[in-house]
């Protein structure tokens, strides 16, 4: 007889699982607070986003720690990608080595100017310095000895019951009960249980979410694998996902192999210039403390590892060195998306006429499909891209040109606002743009012009400057059109949306002494046309100032104030017209980490925030944390444990704070309202090899009877959630 669907997907991650273990070259030793810390860095740039996904940078930032980039045989691109480099640092090292030759030590470091002893300690697990470059050949049997396998699989559970799985108890035994008191349908009735399902009542499948995956990496030049995850509330290997996982993503990667600098298979990432032509994906040069950091470095092609079920592309693209100083990549990709259908053919007319293509309204882009309605959105509508990007390349100066054709199976109608009439509407789309980047001494140029097919534009120009050795200096400025049409576009400014601004930004950098960084930005823009909930052209601000202060190895100390200053509309209506009144939102922080002992560390935070609009009572917001996080050196178990107290008046006066998941796993979760929140994670490593997390966090809310809304209410004023993950290695 046939085996059951469930069996066979074990049989195939077992048999996976058994053919890979030829290759037995362990992966020990990863520095996980030193990468954890970078991944909070980068976090950072993002702004605050609370389903931020980095799971390709740990990715990248764990194989160069197993895998460091060569300073004598790399380039400023490859360095930007850690992330841990400013563009004025990576300038001086490039010069540096024309200049003075190929570097013997990491030690001559310490002589190029803007790297500092703080620098050189952080970036050094991810570099090293070898005479000549290592060959990117090996036959079969090399590749499979030093190649290296991981297999992770991951369950998360809520432990309160939400309204969404009221039909059944929760791994506690508790049944879900009404907050406003009203007695719940009759479960046990089946006509009332279809009835429910079929109307979007309750969710469909289980409450626990499923992750797992599988990669193969050998080096950095070859990379293969595939993912698979089910969300909670989605059906597994029965109803409408007979297919088990609601999600499956897998690629193969090849990476500088001769004149052939990459070739994805599967699912990628393509992200080139300062994004305002093309970028799928996330980008990390933004507005932050790290103000030198502003510079957008599109590293071509790279592989896609992470769950997010639209930031990335399906299909083919290759990198080519077609002469000394020029590659050329090509990228196709053919997948289907989720979007709020507004109508779908319905055959012919009575003149025998097509009728329309389908028409959508919007995006839909959280990838849950746990009820009909989102099932009816999965993958609806098809998206095919097209595109490429040439680029010519020297040691101190690059320029590219990039196009892109974006098509839908069917055309996008917006509900059209005032707000938005310049936003894309139709079926397809085409930008092309020039990028460009130049080194000159200490300063570094940068900059990206772009078109879409409406004869839109948008552009940004950018300086970083090493004014002297302690002092760097960035500026940026940016003109994006109000009809410039880009769905594919993550570039610099107010927002990620390239389009409807005009503004320039300022950062300085002063490094006094080792001990002391003082960092500050100011940027002011301008709208020229109405935006979503601005019904009037506006302008605004954003400025922050920093102190870091390092006493000693392991302890930093630093304060923090930003304000920003963005208008909204009122509240109010006067004449059904809404006046526009100006938001000011001022935060203030003070951090604190330090090193106890080498397997203790501290992490205090204490962070304020006063939010108005226009004439409206000032609301306030107040965060204090403390983290304690034990990784012996010797011991196979180590915790992370933090115990927090939040208040806020209102959602406006939320604060974001990052918090340590498990490995693979980011969160930026926002604290509001009043209460407690706390978490514990104990990682073990029970053999060789094998790890296992287990995480328990909760919510305890003071101001509060119930906790969200709709599907996902809980009766109560508890959240809290259970998460396990192993990783095997090998």
């Amino acid at each position: 007889p046939e085996l059951p669907v469930p069996v066979k997907y074990a049989l195939v991650l077992l048999i996976v699982s058994c053919c890979s273990m030829a290759a037995w070259s362990q992966v020990d030793g990863i520095p996980k607070d030193l990468i954890e810390q970078r991944i909070e860095d980068a976090a950072e740039l993002l702004g605050d986003d609370a389903d931020v996904d980095l799971t390709n940078l740990f990715e990248f930032l764990t194989d160069r720690y197993l895998d460091p980039i060569d300073l004598n045989h790399t380039d400023a691109l490859e360095l930007n990608k850690l992330l841990l480099l400013t563009d004025v640092q990576i300038s001086s090292l490039v010069q540096h080595v024309q200049s003075n030759g190929k570097l013997l030590s990491l030690y001559e470091l310490q002589a190029i100017d803007g790297w500092d002893v703080n620098t050189i300690r952080q970036v050094s697990p991810f570099i090293t310095v070898r005479e000549n470059p290592l060959s990117s050949s090996a036959s079969l049997k090399n590749i499979l000895q030093r190649s290296t396998h991981e297999v992770i699989a991951r369950s998360f559970l809520n432990l309160e019951q939400r309204r969404g799985n009221m039909d059944r108890r929760s791994l506690l035994g508790k049944e879900y009960y009404n907050p406003d008191g009203e007695p719940l349908p009759d479960f046990d009735d089946p006509a009332v249980l279809d009835s429910l399902r079929s109307n979007g009542r309750v969710y469909l499948g289980s409450p626990y979410k499923l992750y797992t995956r599988y990669r193969f990496r050998y080096r950095q030049n070859i990379s293969a694998g595939f993912t698979a995850e089910k969300d909670e509330g989605e059906e597994f290997f029965r109803g409408t996902q007979k297919q088990g996982f609601d999600f499956y993503s897998a690629h193969l990667f090849l990476r500088e192999f001769g004149r052939l600098k990459a070739l994805a298979i599967g699912d990628y990432q393509a992200q080139f210039g300062q994004g305002l032509t093309f970028w799928n994906g996330l980008g990390f040069g933004g507005k932050s403390s790290f103000t030198m950091n502003v510079k957008r470095n599109g590293i071509g092609l790279m592989p896609y590892t992470s769950v997010n079920e639209n930031l990335f592309m399906r299909g083919v693209a290759a990198t080519y060195q077609i002469a000394k100083n020029l590659e050329l990549t090509g990228f196709y990709s053919n997948k289907g998306l989720d979007a709020n259908i507004s109508s779908v053919p319905a055959g012919s007319d009575t003149l025998d006429t097509i009728e329309p293509e389908i028409v959508f309204s919007s995006f839909q882009e959280d990838g849950f499909h746990r009820t009909p309605r989102e099932l009816q959105r999965a993958r609806s509508v098809g998206e095919r891209i097209i595109g490429g990007h040439l680029r010519y390349i020297r040691p101190a100066f690059s320029i590219g040109a990039t196009t892109a054709h974006v098509e839908f199976d069917g055309v996008l109608e917006r509900n059209t606002q005032p707000y938005n009439q310049f936003e894309f509407n139709g079926r397809q789309n085409t930008t092309a743009g020039v990028d460009w980047n130049a080194l000159y001494r200490n300063l570094t140029f940068f900059g990206e012009a772009a078109m879409s097919a409406n004869g839109g534009t948008s552009w940004n120009a950018g300086l970083l400057a090493a004014l002297d050795k302690r002092v760097s200096m960035s500026i940026v400025y940016r003109d994006y059109g109000r009809d410039f049409q880009n769905l594919y576009a993550v570039a610099f400014g107010e927002g990620i949306n390239p389009w409807n601004q005009r503004g320039i930004y300022t950062g300085i950098e002063i490094r006094p002494n080792r001990k002391w960084t003082i960092n500050a930005f100011y940027d002011q823009w301008q709208h020229q046309w109405l935006r979503f909930q601005v019904d009037a052209p506006s302008r605004g601000t954003d400025w922050l100032a920093q102190v870091n202060w390092r006493p000693q190895r392991g302890t930093e100390l630093y304060f923090r104030v930003r304000q920003r200053n963005r208008p909204r509309n009122t509240t109010d209506d006067v004449d059904r017209i809404r006046n526009v009144v100006e938001v000011e939102q001022t935060n203030y922080r003070i951090n604190a980490s330090y090193k106890v002992s080498p397997s203790l560390s501290l992490r205090t935070r204490v962070e304020t925030v006063d939010f108005q609009s226009g004439d409206a009572g000032l609301k306030q917001g107040f965060l204090i944390y403390q983290d304690f996080v034990h990784r012996p050196l010797t011991s196979p178990v180590e915790f992370t444990l933090r115990f927090a107290l939040f208040e806020t008046d209102s959602y406006d006066a939320r604060i974001y704070a990052y918090e340590n998941e498990l490995i693979g796993v980011f969160g930026i979760p926002p604290y509001f309202g009043r209460g407690i929140r706390w978490y514990g994670m104990v990682r073990a490593t029970p053999m060789r090899r094998m790890d296992i997390w287990f995480r328990y966090g909760a919510w305890i809310y003071q101001d509060q009877t119930s906790i969200s809304s709709g599907l996902q209410e809980i009766a109560g004023n508890v959240r809290s959630d259970i998460k396990v993950q192993v990783r095997y290695q090998f």
